[in-house]
């Protein structure tokens, strides 16, 4: 309903008359609020004043007034009426309201229903901001380059900016403005007069791509340097283009692009820092005090940044690099690192002229390290401080690294080159361990030819684009022409391969060069392909013979061989038409007890922190899915069902089961931003989650005591310090905090199989005992525990990801399953067994999952038990998207930039919860989006995509305050307090400030208490040993080679931009990334991938300390690997001491003693492993 609103008095802002409005609305208790609303959303409003174009005064005295219904209208009418009713005063006149007969718009009506009350406070600043820098400033020039560090300049010397390209403005008569966008967090650099019929082309700066800026005056021009982590986002728009009035004018109208002029796409693959000249007297004061507005650092002043056209990347520079890595055709694995060195923006061409002659020198008397030094060298090099050229660097590496020999890859790892094609440029990275696949199998020896491609915007994140901004077109050329075309690589040729279903997800491809094999001939892309399998069955479909390819690409295990007479096919357990065994087949004991063998072998742990799997996800010829332990099974035998079948083998006499997930202990669930959204609005309360969120918060502050309790055995050591333990767990908090990542109490998450009780009554076998309909059996065993935990009881289970409020289903434990029936399930371990019986499949009502491999949550925490039922989702299976006639390679391509451009499930799930953060996931908005998100996750099968206007937009512009954990610096002006339990849980944690650094006196190395513990132990079984050592090991040696791949691991796996920039080695041991990201997929690979690569290393620098195998081992070998862990132990203390003094800048920066603390963990580790061993501690469990 809507009011005129007069006698406003003539100075008053909207802002002041919505505060005075809002005492009347929201008074508590009042006439609209009552105690016990006193929880609820206040009543949302707009106020609109009539602003005088005039100047002068700030409105014409009268404006409107919008409530969100009739009945508020009303009441308020009755309030406000009248000489007797409420006064609202604004300045010194009481406002006059009287009821309209206008319509409100749709749009806005939704808004007031729908969206919070935001405090006008907020907004106002906000407005504030905008309105003060939101005039232009004029360009003079545009340069873009990049900095670098002359000849005998001195470290504390500016780098001088070298011009690559430029374009002067003022000479070719066009026209340049650069403003800021507030609201957008970008500062834009416009090129181009429309009115001369010019395209319009943008350099979009975001604020968060700053890493330095500089203004000065050179030779009377203003200059601003923005030195930047990645380049910039460049746009083109026609502005006069063809206008038809309507709403798609606002789509699409501007064009992402990868340069602004052919010169500049030359140069933009290697230089993007930019320096720009304005043409006005003060620009630079009026950029400066904009930069404050905007809470920006302040540029740097007082400095001249000489500019010099240097020509690093002329075009007859970059072919002379390119006819050099063409001759290293024979060291491919070097020339990626020169080419890293250049495509990476750690060296420019000149400087590689610089080196070749040691490059070459190395390659001559070093071949078989070369590329190991090279790949140690690129991160150095990146890290190099302002005084070291880079040939020293080379030098001083060189002289560091020769003798160190790298960790080798464990079975089922390979070291894998990576490179990101952003829209300007090639990021090259590698080799790091990554899991082995079929694929990569068969050509072992070969692994050099293959790469990982992953398709990333510049800042690394997946592509999103604005409504406005067609970005797709760009997508399609340039994605498009590299899948289509392949792309040259430091000499060689790389074609499109494929890719796995995971790995798309992630935007990321494998690519192959060709090359001749052994005894398989020339091995190409096409080849490789063909060799996969029959894929008849669903060749017009592209995006499914896309898929079914990308089984052999899956990250797997190798376990064991069978034969073709060993495994066979059995039909699915359908009832009602309803399938109950969707992707689950059977093995025997004595295969399963095979596999795990094989695998305990390739294990750190041989398996002794595991409990034995009941269950296998599996790769196996065309089948894929999960196996579960059927002892009626004898001998050994594989039983898969006919919905694990997605294409024809080629008639294989021997095949290897691939091993995807042994199912080796029970997951804990945690709650996350959806799943309480979900539970809130089905009835659990906010108390409750608080609870669980203080329990997790006092467990934090406990185990700080008892650090702090433990201060007597670890101070002296460095442990406490160098670890920071202290400040790791108040980082940890935010997890807590900014995640909600909290674990449920007796709760588990565990793979989900069937009941094959109906199959084996349908057998003829008789007292078969099956689950009944809706109820599920679960028997969990942890590391180490005695006796298992069989679940029993009401409980509620759930798929994330959680989205619809019927994505989360009651049902009931059994417990124990009958003794005096066959129970074909009573032996599983650490699975979710679903009943086979019944009208409806409870894995499919649980946002469609099925048992190929999914996770399911089982809660029996009985605050989050909830009462009421709610019906699951509903979306119809459709048939996948098909072509006319057989899919080629070209479609597959088509298909991948396809998704690129049309992958919104980030989106969407984003969307879906910042909406469900204001009316709840009831909302028809939010069911809309659970239907498009359901859509979104099946685009990669059926090639049905999600059309992005379909996707409802944000109703305001603020998002919940819970929502700023995932930005750095976040603006309170961006964000409004939200009520919901997300946003009570992000405010109830506090975080502590770090604390001060204050260096602490060690005592002598071995002199602290775990040493003197342990030292008369060790020397007691030292002196047993009958003969000396047979392992004769340099630990020097053995710490460089574990410190060069911590580093290396730690640069390549942080999320920061900044040149040399490493995870913190907390970070690495406890294995989490701290750093903040947007897009938490991203995040959680690089975790993934980081704490992969530390495994390896552990693993390779005990197996370079100890026996071959510690059960085998003999009491003396034993021993020969205790004096090398004690050896190690002593050396991480002296190394930690010797670099103590470095002081608080190394505390700070990370790098104090990097990597002392972790090697001592790992020598710790060997020394009580091998007491154990030998008898002097008590053997401990898992």
């Amino acid at each position: 309903m809507e009011f005129y609103i007069r006698n406003v008095d003539f100075q008053a802002t909207e802002y002041e008359v919505t505060k005075k409005i809002a005492e009347v609305l929201h008074a508590c208790p009042g006439p609209f609020v009552s105690d016990a609303d006193a929880q609820h959303r206040p009543i949302n409003f707009r106020v609109t004043l009539e602003k005088n174009e005039c100047g002068g005064v700030r409105n014409k005295g009268f404006g409107s007034l919008r409530l969100p219904s009739r009945d508020v209208g009303l009441k308020f009418r009755r309030l406000v009426d009248g000489e007797d009713g409420v006064t609202i005063k604004v300045g010194k006149k009481r406002l006059k309201f009287a009821p309209t007969n206008n319509h409100i718009p749709n749009n806005m009506l939704v808004t007031l229903t729908k969206a919070p009350y935001v405090d006008p406070d907020i907004a106002q600043k906000r407005q504030e901001k905008i309105d003060a820098s939101s005039s232009d400033f004029r360009i003079a020039k545009v340069q873009i380059g990049i900095f670098y560090r002359p000849e005998g300049a001195s470290p504390s010397d500016p780098r001088t900016f070298s011009v690559e390209w430029q374009s002067n403005l003022l000479r070719v008569n066009e026209l340049g403005w650069l403003n800021f966008e507030y609201e957008h967090k970008l500062i834009r650099a416009k090129i181009g007069d429309p009115a001369r019929g010019q395209l319009l082309y943008s350099l979009i700066i975001t604020f968060a791509n700053i890493n330095k800026m500089a203004v000065g005056s050179d030779f009377g021009n203003q200059y601003v340097c923005f030195d930047l982590f990645t380049p910039p986002i460049i746009e083109r728009e026609d502005c006069n283009r063809t206008l038809t009035g309507t709403y798609s004018d606002k789509k699409n109208y501007r064009e992402r692009v990868g340069a602004i002029h052919p010169g500049h796409e030359q140069i933009a693959p290697y230089a993007h820092h930019i320096r720009i000249i304005l043409s006005e007297d003060g620009d630079l004061d009026k950029f400066t005090q904009f930069c404050r507005i905007a809470e920006l650092r302040p540029p740097i002043s007082g400095v001249r940044i000489e500019a010099i056209c240097q020509e690093f990347f002329a075009s007859k520079r970059l072919a002379w690099v390119q006819r050099w890595l063409k001759s290293l055709s024979s060291d491919w694995p070097v020339a990626f690192q020169i080419e890293a060195l250049l495509r990476n923006g750690i060296a420019n061409t000149k400087e590689l002229e610089n080196l070749r002659p040691n490059i070459d020198h190395l390659i001559r008397c070093h071949r078989p390290s070369a590329a190991a030094i090279m790949r140690y060298f690129v991160i150095k090099a990146a890290a190099r401080p302002p005084g070291q050229t880079i040939n020293k660097c080379f030098e001083r590496v060189v002289q560091e690294k020769l003798g160190n020999v790298r960790p080798e890859a464990p079975a089922g790892r390979f070291y894998c080159h990576r490179v990101t094609v952003t829209p300007t440029r090639l990021i090259l990275e590698g080799p790091n361990i990554l899991q082995s696949n079929r694929v990569i199998r068969e050509y072992e020896g070969y692994e050099g030819n293959f790469i990982r491609v992953d398709f990333r915007d510049e800042d690394r994140l997946q592509y999103r684009w604005d409504r406005e901004v067609d970005g797709a077109s760009f997508v399609r050329h340039r994605v498009g022409g590299l899948l289509e075309d392949g792309f040259e690589l430091a000499g060689k040729h790389f074609d499109f391969l494929a890719y796995s279903s995971s790995a798309l997800r992630e935007h990321a491809v494998w690519f192959v060069s060709s090359f001749q094999h052994d005894t398989k001939g020339l091995v190409n892309a096409h080849t490789i392909r063909s060799s996969l399998g029959d894929f008849s069955g669903c060749i017009y479909s592209p995006s499914k013979y896309a898929a079914r390819m990308a089984q052999a690409f899956t990250a797997t295990d190798p376990s064991v061989k069978i034969h073709q007479s060993q495994w066979s096919e059995m039909p699915d357990i359908v009832e009602n038409g309803v399938m109950f065994s969707d992707g689950v087949g059977t093995v025997s004991d004595e295969l399963a007890d095979l596999i795990w063998q094989t695998l305990c072998e390739a294990r750190r742990d041989g398996g002794a922190h595991a409990v034995k799997p009941s269950a296998y996800q599996i790769r196996f010829l065309g089948f894929k899915g999960v196996v579960a332990v059927d002892k009626q099974l004898k001998g050994i035998h594989l039983r898969l069902r006919e919905s694990m079948n997605k294409f024809k083998d080629h008639g294989e006499e021997y095949a290897m089961i691939e091993i995807a997930r042994p199912v080796v202990k029970p997951n804990t669930p945690h709650l996350n931003r959806p799943l309480i959204t979900v539970l809130e609005d089905r009835g659990a309360s906010k108390d409750t989650f608080m609870e669980l969120q203080q329990k997790v918060v006092a467990e934090a502050r406990t185990a700080h005591d008892s650090v702090d309790l433990f201060a007597g055995l670890l101070e002296s050591h460095g442990l406490s310090q160098s670890f920071r333990l202290a400040s790791t767990l108040r980082r940890l908090n935010t997890l807590v905090k900014h995640d909600a990542r909290i674990p449920i109490p007796n709760s588990y998450m565990l793979m989900g199989v069937t009941d094959e009780g109906p199959a084996y009554d349908k057998k003829g076998y008789s007292n078969v005992f099956k689950l009944p309909p809706g109820k599920i059996y679960a028997c969990v065993h942890k590391p180490g525990d005695s006796e298992p935990t069989w679940l029993h009881g009401p409980c509620m289970i759930s798929r994330s990801p959680v989205i619809h409020p019927g994505d989360v289903q009651q049902s009931y434990a059994i417990g124990k399953p009958p003794s005096d029936k066959l129970c074909l399930f009573g032996h599983l371990k650490n699975v979710v067994v679903f009943a086979s019986t019944g009208a409806t499949c409870l894995p499919n009502s649980l946002g469609g999952g099925d048992l190929d491999g999914d996770l399911y949550e089982i809660i029996q925490y009985p605050p989050l038990i909830l009462p009421d039922h709610y019906d699951p989702a509903s979306y119809p299976s459709g048939k996948p998207f098909t072509i006319e006639h057989p899919s080629t390679i070209d479609d597959v391509c088509n298909f991948v930039v396809e998704y690129i451009n049309s992958d919104v499930v980030g989106l969407v799930s984003d969307k879906h919860i910042t909406i469900a953060a204001s009316d709840g996931t009831f909302n028809e908005a939010c069911l809309k989006l659970a239907a498009l998100h359901s859509q979104a996750v099946d685009y990669p099968k059926n090639g049905w995509k999600v059309n992005v206007e379909d996707i409802p937009r944000n109703l305001i512009p603020y998002k919940p305050d819970w929502h700023a954990a995932e930005v750095e610096s976040p603006r309170p002006t961006d964000y409004y307090e939200s009520d919901r339990a997300l946003g009570h849980l992000y405010r109830n944690i506090k975080l502590d400030d770090i604390p001060t650094y204050i260096p602490q006196k060690l005592q002598k190395p071995l002199s602290d208490l775990i040493s003197v513990t342990l030292r008369p132990l060790v020397e007691r079984q030292l002196k047993r040993r009958e003969r000396p050592s047979k392992l004769n090991v340099s630990m020097n040696n053995i710490y460089s080679i574990y410190v060069d791949e911590l580093i290396y691991v730690a640069t390549c796996h942080t999320l920061s931009r900044v040149p040399g920039a490493r995870l913190r080695e907390e970070e690495i041991i406890v294995g989490t990334i701290l750093d903040k990201c947007s897009q938490k997929r991203f995040k959680n690979d690089r975790t993934y991938a980081m704490r992969e690569c530390i495994s390896v290393l552990i693993r390779d620098i005990r197996g370079r300390m100890l026996p071959e195998s510690m059960a085998d081992a003999s009491p003396d070998e034993v021993r020969d690997g205790l004096e090398n862990g004690w050896s190690a132990w002593a050396l991480s203390q002296e190394k930690y001491k010797a670099s103590h003094e470095e002081g608080k800048q190394a505390y700070e920066a990370g790098t104090q003693a990097y990597g002392t603390q972790s090697f001592g963990l790992v020598a710790l580790g060997i020394v009580l492993d091998c007491l154990e061993e030998l008898g002097e501690l008590p053997l401990t469990q898992a």
